[in-house]
């Protein structure tokens, strides 16, 4: 048997060789230790710390700049001028704190920053303590005083300075904080310290917004996450649920220094300056910068920053006084300011407070004592209409905000220095109750467009430039348009002094005639040729006397075809010129019709160019800043007062005197009812304008005061200015000068005055007088006029030349005021002189009365007429006219109400007085 065959298996060929796959983790680890891998790491841990610090630095900067100088400088505002408390003052007790807190005094014994001014009231006492305001160039500007009260406590019975235990007749008070501002520029800001924000308030504003504020770097991590889980968690759409996971830190950078745009780059940027910030500042000093930063809603179209500014506008008292539920209510606005609008939806702003509330006892901040006292009170707002800030104070300060600029150059700083005004704020409001009352008056007779009637008022101290009031309108809070200084309206006569003072001012600029007071000219119709063009002016009423009138007269009885015809001998456009230099606005082009007043101006510009008047001659530009400081006091600027001579004190000392008439005896007399009367030690001047609205400019040496009254749309009012503007002027001056009876006075004569009798009719000189001469014809008339006798005093008469008409009738005679070269010629006896027939009606046209200013000061020269040969005596008849009184056959007195001119032999002619008018 065969065997089986071996078969023999060659083993396969090996071609290559494969080793077991790695695991997933140790193929991960050997990615991300990859030299390559580390390489990228390295460059992009390089690349973040690099951007990192980049940032830091980039907003580091950012932070730093702002936090350099002050963010927010607690005494920065607007200031009123300081008030001067005068012993027997009448105010009262109540009257004094309330003035003391609106200029930021609180009670001594209130938790506040040391640094703040306070006051100590006891029994008919107050003590005051000035703070750090108190101080100006390292100096103690304001005082500590004790001021004692009299037993009825309405008036100050004495003024002591505690530093020096001194009596004083009386003392500077720390000037009315007005407005503050912001860097937001639509609204105000009281900047307050960390230690004036009462417990509560703190405790309000860490609950509602950020309850960790005291424990995180800047950001909220857990409000964030809170902020998260409640908008995925809740359907609720309230602003309580969605809200946001800011800290106090963010919100305070993001309104610092973000926009408000919703967006992830603003929201890192937010963090990372978040973070920056606090490393720069404390959590006290943060948190005082939002409360001073935070948007509290708006009053009156005007917004509020900051809880010390919240905190007077809503409930009118300081921050430090705010009760718990006060505190809630600011802290429950933040989050919505303008929904949470109070004035609004009452009840709602109510519904968001005890929420508040509800966070403050669930985080036992608050007792539940606490809880219910503050949840069960009503909230409180204060009247915006009684706050004193808010009666016709900001026009004002609108007006300062926008002349600051003007001063100081960097607007960045505005917000950061005290701005010190000139305006006093008690005829502030003295001004505001004359605007008001008279204008409650004057709606009466316009029911169906009362709302549209407005006013407006300006005073001056002319020889500072000084805004001392200024009421722009009737309610800042229904309109904000300043009338005082933007509405433009034509202000009819009150521009024509500058017509005659341009007249009186010929005798120093070259014209075809030198005119003076007793220059005559024709009251009749007349057509002026200008351009190619005619122009026919009428009177007001259409009267026409058709007489002879000086050009006092013309002022005093404000005829408007007289002005106009002086205005063109003088040429208008010279006197549009004088105008300009005195203040008023540059005209394009000059017209006749301009000389009445038909060029628009405003109440400011016009109270400006009165001050060339009041002052002399001299124009003094307005001043609403009289200094500015830093917050500690230092001076950055003291403005100068602008002043520009306009014409010579002689010119400028006639004017006064011819508008001392206007008041005396012509358009303006009706002021006498008010208690305005020309005295020795007491002058006022004036004049009235009616365009198509109501003007009055008025003055003292001391004060200037211009009203105007009219409809906003520009509509006529129809009445004259004596009747709309005038009760305004003279109220508020009354009360003007009996608070400050310093600021009385009369201008004193300048040296080239002359004065001399003249015939009115005629305007011939009868005699020229000298200052004592003057005084005693002045002095005998007043007596004639006011004697109890039945019987005239006859004046003293120098005995003249038999050449001259001296027997002139008393009515037809004013003594008259002249610059030295300019005294009319003597009237001779062969002159025509005026029949009875034209002298029947004079009485109707024009009343005559003694200039009113006697010249004590500076005696006059005589000026006669001297020939080098002696001049031949000239044969007259010796018959002469005199005016008899009808009803006694004597002769007429200027009371006298019937009279008619008879010619006598000078022998036969009457010598005695009507006994039976006597002006009694």
């Amino acid at each position: 048997m065969s065997k089986p065959i071996k078969v023999i298996k060659k083993k396969p060929r090996v071609a290559s060789f494969k080793t077991e796959r790695p695991s997933f983790i140790r193929r991960f680890f050997r990615f991300i230790f990859h030299p390559f891998a580390l390489l990228s790491y390295f460059l992009l841990i390089l690349g973040i710390v690099f951007t990192g610090v980049y940032f830091w630095f980039e907003y580091s900067d950012r932070v730093d700049q702002l936090l350099r100088g002050e963010v927010f400088t607690r005494s920065a505002g607007v200031y009123a001028a300081s008030k001067t408390l005068k012993q027997n003052e009448n105010i009262s007790l109540e009257d004094l704190v309330e003035y003391l807190k609106s200029a930021g005094y609180i009670e001594k014994s209130q938790k506040a920053d040391t640094v703040r001014s306070r006051y100590a009231a006891q029994d008919k006492s107050i003590n005051i303590e000035p703070g750090d305001t108190a101080t100006i160039d390292g100096v103690k500007t304001f005082r500590p005083l004790t001021i004692k009260f009299a037993k009825d406590g309405k008036s100050v019975a004495s003024i002591t300075d505690v530093s020096t235990n001194q009596n004083l007749t009386q003392a500077q008070l720390e000037p009315k904080l007005l407005s503050s501002i912001v860097a937001e520029g639509d609204g105000r800001r009281k900047a307050v310290t960390y230690k004036d924000l009462p417990p509560n308030l703190i405790k309000a504003i860490t609950t509602t917004e950020d309850r960790a504020f005291f424990e995180h770097y800047g950001v909220n991590i857990r409000g964030i996450a809170r902020a998260l889980w409640r908008r995925v968690d809740r359907e609720d759409n309230s602003v309580v649920n969605n809200q946001g996971g800011s800290s106090i830190t963010q919100q305070l950078v993001k309104n610092l220094y973000l926009s408000p745009e919703n967006s992830i780059e603003r929201k890192a940027k937010e963090a990372l300056m978040s973070l920056i910030l606090e490393t720069r500042l404390n959590k006290e000093e943060i948190f005082t910068l939002y409360a001073n930063q935070i948007y509290l809603g708006q009053q009156n179209s005007i917004a509020v920053y900051g809880v010390g500014e919240a905190s007077n506008a809503y409930f009118g008292k300081d921050v430090s006084q705010l009760s718990l539920a006060e505190c809630a209510f600011i802290a429950g606005i933040i989050r919505s300011p303008n929904r949470y609008n109070p004035y609004k939806n009452i009840d709602k702003v109510t519904e968001r407070r005890n929420q508040v509330l509800d966070s403050m006892l669930q985080t036992t901040v608050i007792s539940q004592a606490e809880f219910k006292e503050a949840h069960d009170s009503p909230i409180k707002l204060a009247e915006v209409v009684q706050r004193q800030d808010l009666i016709g104070m900001p026009y004002f300060s609108q007006y300062a905000e926008t002349e600051l600029p003007k001063i100081v150059n960097d607007p960045e700083a505005l917000q950061h220095l005290r701005v010190y005004t000139t305006i006093d704020v008690d005829l502030q409001r003295l001004a505001y109750q004359a605007v008001a009352k008279r204008l409650a008056k004057l709606e009466k007779y316009f029911p169906k467009k009362k709302e549209n009637l407005n006013a407006a008022l300006v005073a001056i101290r002319p020889k500072t430039g000084e805004i001392v009031a200024m009421i722009g309108g009737k309610d800042y809070m229904a309109n904000q348009f300043n009338r005082a200084t933007d509405a433009e309206r034509q202000p009819g006569s009150v521009f024509k002094p500058f017509v005659y003072a341009s007249a009186i001012n010929t005798v120093y600029d070259p014209s075809s005639r030198v005119l003076t007071t007793a220059s005559i000219f024709k009251d009749e119709a007349k057509t002026f040729n200008f351009n190619r063009e005619t122009y026919s002016p009428n009177n007001y009423g259409d009267f026409f006397s058709n007489k002879d009138v000086t050009l006092r007269d013309a002022l005093v009885k404000s005829k408007n075809v007289i002005t106009v015809d002086i205005a063109m001998e003088l040429n208008i456009g010279k006197v549009m010129n004088f105008a300009t230099k005195a203040g008023l606005p540059k005209v394009a082009k000059a017209y006749p019709s301009m000389a009445l007043g038909t060029s628009e101006v405003t109440p400011l510009q016009m109270a400006t160019a009165y001050t060339s008047f009041a002052n002399m001659g001299d124009r003094v530009l307005p001043m609403a800043i009289n200094r500015v400081t830093t917050g500690d006091g230092k001076t950055v600027v003291a403005p100068t007062v602008d002043k520009k001579n306009v014409m010579r004190p002689d010119v400028a000392y006639i004017m006064n005197d011819m508008m001392k008439d206007v008041i005396n005896r012509g358009t303006a007399v009706e002021a006498r009812a008010w208690g305005i009367a020309n005295s020795n030690g007491r002058n006022f001047a004036g004049k009235t304008g009616t365009s198509r609205d109501g003007w009055f400019a008025g003055f003292t040496p001391n004060l200037v005061c211009v009203v105007y009254v009219g409809f906003d749309d520009g509509s006529d009012l129809g009445m004259k200015g004596a009747d709309s503007a005038l009760p305004i002027w003279a109220d508020f001056m009354q009360d003007a000068l009996a608070l400050h009876p310093d600021w009385n006075g009369e201008w004193k004569a300048p040296d080239g005055i002359r004065k001399g009798e003249i015939d009115i009719r005629t305007g011939k000189l009868i005699r020229e007088l000298t200052n004592n001469e003057a005084e005693t014809i002045k002095v005998q008339r007043d007596v004639a006029a006011n004697a109890n006798t039945n019987t005239a005093i006859p004046e003293a008469t120098p005995n003249l030349e038999n050449m001259f008409v001296t027997d002139v009738p008393i009515e037809f005679r004013r003594i008259e005021l002249f610059i030295a070269g300019t005294v009319p010629n003597k009237q001779l006896l062969t002159e025509p002189t005026p029949t009875p027939e034209d002298n029947n009606d004079w009485r109707d046209e024009i009343t005559p009365t003694e200039s009113s200013t006697p010249d004590k000061e500076f005696p006059l020269e005589e000026i006669l007429p001297k020939t080098a040969t002696p001049t031949p005596k000239i044969e007259v008849e010796q018959n002469i006219f005199v005016m008899i009184c009808n009803d006694s056959g004597l002769r007429a007195t200027q009371f006298c109400p019937r009279k008619v001119s008879k010619k006598f032999t000078k022998d036969f002619a009457p010598k005695d007085y009507c006994p039976f008018h006597n002006g009694k």
